[in-house]
């Protein structure tokens, strides 16, 4: 297998598994705000913290994690954090896009159906209206493109990259929840 093959398909299952773990924590943190006395500080600083963003995050001049709605629109919209949905998305896309001629067309149009449905006004509309529904989109989007990856293309060397950029994605989030 080529090294570009091998790169691509290593970073498509790093950003997909990047796009799916956002939606879930902040699925889960939005919950947890809901339901608990806490400040909202200590809740939504943890995601920050845990997607290793909050460096650029006080760059970007966003600085407040007492904000859940300042950090949810970071995590899902911001084009410059390279852990939002939207630029894990994008980014998982373009890798597949350069490899087109090993994808399978199924994967392909999975993927790129959830890519110009984020940058659909219907995606805002459902994440300003229903914002546990928009994450559980996403998560099952992504569940079902693993899915569909799994069920089309052959378990070789292409697949084995692929599972190695999620199993090291879930590994770094797993370490800074921890840390």
């Amino acid at each position: 297998m080529l090294s570009r093959l091998a790169e691509s398909f290593y970073w498509i299952g790093r950003y997909l598994e990047r796009a799916e773990s956002t939606a879930r924590v902040l699925g889960v943190t939005r919950n947890l705000a809901l339901d608990v006395g806490l400040n909202p500080r200590h809740v939504w600083l943890p995601v920050i913290i845990v997607s290793g963003e909050q460096e650029r995050y006080a760059e970007a001049g966003q600085g407040r994690t007492d904000d859940g709605e300042r950090v949810q629109d970071y995590m899902t919209w911001d084009e410059e954090n390279p852990s939002s949905i939207v630029r894990s998305l994008s980014a998982a896309r373009d890798n597949a896009r350069s490899i087109r001629e090993v994808v399978s067309l199924e994967t392909w149009e999975a993927l790129n159906a959830l890519y110009l449905w984020m940058g659909s006004p219907r995606a805002r509309a459902e994440w300003r209206e229903d914002r546990h529904a928009f994450y559980r989109r996403i998560r099952t989007s992504m569940q079902s493109l693993q899915g569909i990856v799994r069920g089309t293309m052959l378990f070789d060397d292409a697949m084995h990259f692929m599972l190695l950029g999620v199993m090291l994605a879930r590994g770094r989030r797993m370490i800074s929840s921890r840390s």
